[in-house]
């Protein structure tokens, strides 16, 4: 594909130290916490926060847009996304899924890409338990159909591409909702090109529906393991509780979505985030997910993803012993 007239939409980004990645396209992302140092922690609820910026670094000038529209931006309050503006326009990033007061406002934010108009929107799910407001200022919005298509009617005249994000899906998750599927597909009937999903932290399948793209999750992109990260803070800031998720297979290889902004086609591209460095792969032992073989409006879908999310939990449980063995609570009671 032309690199001057693609596009590399890719998952999310959570980085606490430099990462090495080589890369020629212009590129989305979806940033999954806000850039503070310091700043009170949300109560009751995993805060995650990155306290340098390492974008440059790592995208340098390549970083088209940034989305700030999901569960975790507003975790360190409006203080943490003024912060998170700040260093985007240090190095000169817009973004896009921010929607409160005009000096927010940007859903959607509309960017100029060889001479394409593009429309950029973001979305969360109810699901995704995401801080919506703060002091009852709302600065995301919830994934709700009418809402979306009013408002891609609204601007569809003006831009020659309509890109939707949405935090939504299961964690861990290689398979989407039934209900996400019937979703997407229903905004693409109605005037939406590209829909990019996100919060799983695995990817999903990625299918042409009629004349769009539907990529369901593109899972994380650079996200460390989370060891005994400190969480659940309490009205002082203080925190309560601890959190601690190892990165799996499945979430640590993500896929990145190539796609000609002209004509619409699409590649997937293939990574994986060991260390310090995003290594491309030519191909991964959990390709089987990249395309949607399994008909989600056949009665055993749920079934099916049932199944596959026991899978998950188990395998994620049982590694976890592995790497570090402990006795649950309840047996330590009985002993």
């Amino acid at each position: 594909m032309n690199k001057n007239d693609t596009i590399l939409f890719l998952g999310d980004v959570l980085t606490f130290k430099p990462v090495k990645f080589r890369n020629h396209y212009k590129t989305i992302i979806n940033l999954e916490g806000p850039l503070v140092q310091k700043g009170k922690p949300a109560e009751n609820k995993i805060a995650l926060k990155m306290e340098n910026n390492y974008l440059y670094e790592i995208f340098k000038t390549n970083l088209l847009s940034v989305c700030l529209g999901n569960n975790h931006m507003l975790d360190y309050g409006i203080d943490g996304l003024r912060s998170t503006l700040r260093e985007l326009e240090k190095i000169q990033t817009p973004y896009f899924g921010i929607n409160g007061p005009s000096e927010y406002n940007a859903n959607p934010s509309i960017i100029e890409f060889n001479n394409i108009k593009i429309a950029l929107f973001a979305f969360v799910c109810k699901s995704t338990s995401a801080l919506i407001d703060v002091d009852n200022v709302n600065y995301l919005e919830l994934l709700d159909f009418d809402l979306i298509i009013n408002k891609v009617a609204k601007i569809r005249q003006d831009v020659s591409k309509v890109v939707v994000f949405i935090h939504w899906g299961i964690e861990d998750s290689s398979y989407p909702q039934k209900e996400d599927v019937i979703l997407a597909r229903k905004l693409i009937d109605n005037g939406v090109d590209i829909i990019i999903g996100n919060h799983a932290h695995a990817p999903q399948p990625i299918e042409k529906y009629k004349n769009g793209i539907i990529a369901y999750s593109l899972g994380n992109f650079i996200t460390p393991n989370l060891k005994k990260y400190p969480t659940y803070y309490n009205a002082e800031g203080e925190s309560q509780s601890s959190f601690t998720k190892y990165l799996m297979l499945w979430n640590r290889i993500s896929w990145g979505l190539l796609i000609n902004m002209h004509t619409m086609e699409f590649r997937v591209m293939k990574f994986i985030f060991l260390s310090n460095r995003v290594i491309q792969l030519p191909f991964t032992p959990i390709d089987k997910f990249i395309k949607l073989k399994k008909d989600p409006l056949k009665i055993n879908y749920d079934e099916i993803l049932d199944k596959h999310s026991k899978r998950r939990r188990f395998n994620r449980k049982f590694i976890e012993f592995m790497i570090s063995p402990h006795v649950p609570e309840k047996i330590k009671k009985i002993l």
